[in-house]
């Protein structure tokens, strides 16, 4: 008769196991970023694992259905949250929290869970580690955070991180002054957050070939298929417009047609003709442009008004055109202040906005932060978000470099039905930053498996070894008692593979006197002495 054979259990995409040698360097970062956290004031909330799905719906939309985990119990349809600004907030209007102590200092770290196709630096269950400055609508409040975050990542020791600043405030106010709907204004973000973050990954492979770098495999089948995905649009556009269903023009759609160096990008790469994939990504930079500003003047954006009625709303090209121009203006805070100046000359809320940012990055040179790169591209991807906002990159992740984010968001806490609250925060993605901290050669811990190890060499003397080891951890060391009786000689050959540096030997004539045989692994030595004796001689040499 044949055994049933045994099953394969397999891990679920895009989560993973931590063996105790990678928990010791997490449980490291953590109690670092903790303790700065608590240095600053911020004192450590806790949500559920799960939230109801209209929480996260009620300001991104249905659409991010298909990004999460969603499933039903008998109180309607949950999700795994996908991140914990939300959670704090709804926990926040629910009056769980007193406000009369503002501004309130929040952190938490914890696990968070999206739908997404997993790959190098992205999966499906992540931790975020973060805080929630509420209470405060100044800017010092945002000065303050960013100087926690780059506290945080100096503290660590992390180099060759990158900060880059940008406004919300400023885009918001320029679209206000140029009389778009709110709703529109909400609903701009996403694709510009999405339209912004291809751009920025098409700059790195071009900035990575000009320097005479290949870009590795994962890098070049990403440049590929951004450029397909457009030209599938374009011939799929094209089609529609010649048969007149399109509300493009052909000429207009023709400033998108397709290079021809597309369909040679792997022998370009391969010959290593670095200087022609060069051209052909800042050309598809400018296409990515003109693919959106095509389809917000002419197909426009789709929302709901107060009576109920769907109004699709089509943005005047002269929006669009400054909007894709403000994807452009990053770098020193002079230039591109001059060059927000003259984009946004005739918007007064924009304007100011420009100035509060201005009065911001002083306050935050006081804290010493000082390296940062000014980038008006920045959107955040969330509509909650509505003013100053940041991003940290490490640049050697490659695609998934960065490794924290956040800003202003004065509307959530109101929205979820609580009082008018303004509030700031930012999350590190913990799993990202334990990685560039890994690249950059950064020192973290590595797994110790005890100070000390006590063999009892007879059953006999298991009372005694254990009465030994329970003083050796009251005192505050870590201690690991034999459990397999082996002999001696395996015994310590065993404490000897596993770096412990120290073994206590007890056998009957140890009992009878009560004393312990404290063996030094490193020097080779052995000594029979009083266990308070051996606790401070393995206490001063470890």
């Amino acid at each position: 008769m044949s055994s049933k054979p045994k099953p394969r259990l397999r891990i679920p995409r895009g989560t993973r196991d931590f063996p105790p040698q990678e928990m010791v360097k997490r449980d490291y970062v953590e109690s670092i970023i903790r303790q700065i956290f608590e240095r600053y004031g911020f004192r450590r909330v806790q949500t559920p694992i799960f939230e109801t799905f209209e929480l996260f719906a009620l300001r991104s939309g249905e659409e991010i259905r298909s990004k999460m985990f969603v499933f039903s119990i008998d109180e309607g349809e949950m999700v795994l949250r996908p991140e914990l600004t939300a959670p704090i907030c709804r926990m926040i209007a629910s009056g769980a929290i007193d406000l009369s102590a503002k501004p309130l200092r929040l952190y938490y770290i914890g696990r968070c869970y999206r739908y997404e196709e997993p790959q190098a630096g992205r999966y499906r269950e992540f931790w975020h580690a973060g805080v929630e400055l509420i209470g405060s609508p100044h800017p010092e409040a945002d000065a303050e955070i960013i100087a926690l975050a780059v506290d945080v990542l100096q503290t660590l020791g992390l180099k060759g991180f990158v900060l880059r600043i940008g406004s919300l405030d400023i885009l918001r106010g320029f679209l206000y002054d140029k009389e778009v709907p709110e709703e529109v204004r909400n609903r701009l973000i996403g694709p510009l957050d999405i339209l912004s973050s291809a751009i920025d990954k098409l700059r790195m492979y071009r900035d990575k070939l000009a320097t005479g770098n290949p870009l590795d495999k994962n890098e070049l089948m990403d440049l590929t298929r951004r450029c397909d995905e457009l030209r599938l649009w374009y011939e799929e556009e094209m089609r529609k417009a010649l048969t007149g269903e399109s509300p493009i023009p052909v000429e207009q759609l023709k400033a998108v047609e397709p290079d021809p160096r597309l369909y040679q990008l792997t022998e370009l790469h391969k010959s290593g003709q670095y200087t022609e994939l060069v051209g052909f990504i800042d050309a598809a930079i400018e296409k990515l442009k003109q693919a959106r500003r095509l389809r917000w003047t002419f197909y426009g954006i789709t929302y709901t008004d107060d009576r109920g009625n769907q109004i699709q709303y089509q943005l005047p090209a002269d929006v669009a055109d400054r909007l894709l121009a403000m994807l452009d203006l990053r770098g020193s805070r002079e230039t591109v202040f001059e060059k927000a100046q003259q984009l946004f000359h005739d918007s007064p809320n924009a304007l100011k906005a420009l100035d509060r940012l201005q009065e911001m990055l002083d306050l935050l040179e006081q804290h010493g932060v000082c390296d940062y790169v000014v980038d008006l591209s920045i959107a955040r991807g969330l509509e909650y978000y509505t003013g100053m906002v940041f991003e940290i990159d490490f640049p050697p992740l490659g695609a998934q470099k960065q490794i924290c984010g956040g800003g202003r968001y004065d509307k959530l806490v109101e929205e979820f039905g609580g009082p008018p609250l303004p509030a700031i925060g930012f999350a590190f993605g913990f799993d990202r930053l334990v990685l560039a901290l890994e690249l950059s050669g950064t020192s973290l811990p590595s797994l110790k498996r005890a100070d000390v190890y006590v063999i009892p060499v007879k059953p006999d003397v298991l009372p005694y070894a254990i009465r030994v080891t329970k003083a050796l951890r009251t005192a505050g060391l870590c201690a690991e008692m034999s459990l397999l009786r082996r002999r001696l000689g395996k015994e310590l050959s065993f404490a000897s593979d596993a770096g412990i540096p120290f073994c206590i030997i007890v056998g009957p004539e140890e009992a009878r006197q009560n004393l312990v045989t404290l063996r030094d692994m490193r020097a080779q030595e052995q000594q029979r002495i009083t266990l308070e004796d051996a606790i401070r001689i393995i206490k001063s040499r470890t």
